[in-house]
């Protein structure tokens, strides 16, 4: 039953990162269509973007494993990871391949932005977050 239960947590939080991925590259390919005069998104886009997006959830989790630090090194195999993941997916599957040069720079831009975005949350905040609830949940065993 541990295994079990370890397995789902592990999925539960790999599905809710492969999501947000996923909702993000769907979002951008969206508005990309949007200002080119385009207002329809191919299936094949959608469906590769959830498997890039899942691929890369899966090797986060690998790379990130449950109450793992944060060291350098994990940092920088996770953001190289994440690089050859969507740049390299948007390549092979075409997803912004109508874009002009400078379009795909700007997508690089809020790629690397979102990324740190997502290991600030992740590393800090989130910790932060739990700091504060061990906190809290220490004075209320003190009024006990």
């Amino acid at each position: 039953m541990k295994t079990y239960l370890r397995i789902y947590r592990w999925s539960m939080q790999m599905k809710l990162h492969m999501a947000l991925y996923t909702f993000v590259t769907i979002f951008l390919k969206a508005v990309c269509s949007l200002l080119q005069g385009v207002n329809s998104l191919p299936i094949m886009d959608i469906a590769t973007m959830w498997l890039v997006s899942l691929v890369f959830a899966m090797i986060e989790s690998a790379i990130y494993p449950e109450n793992s630090s944060c060291t350098k090194g994990r940092t920088l195999a996770w953001a190289v990871v994440a690089n050859l993941c969507f740049i390299g997916g948007a390549w092979m599957f075409g997803w912004f391949a109508e874009l002009p040069l400078r379009g795909k720079i700007i997508l690089v831009v809020f790629l690397e932005m979102g990324l740190a975005m997502m290991r600030f949350g992740d590393q800090f905040v989130l910790k932060m977050d739990s700091a504060q609830l061990t906190k809290e949940l220490k004075q209320y065993q003190k009024k006990i």
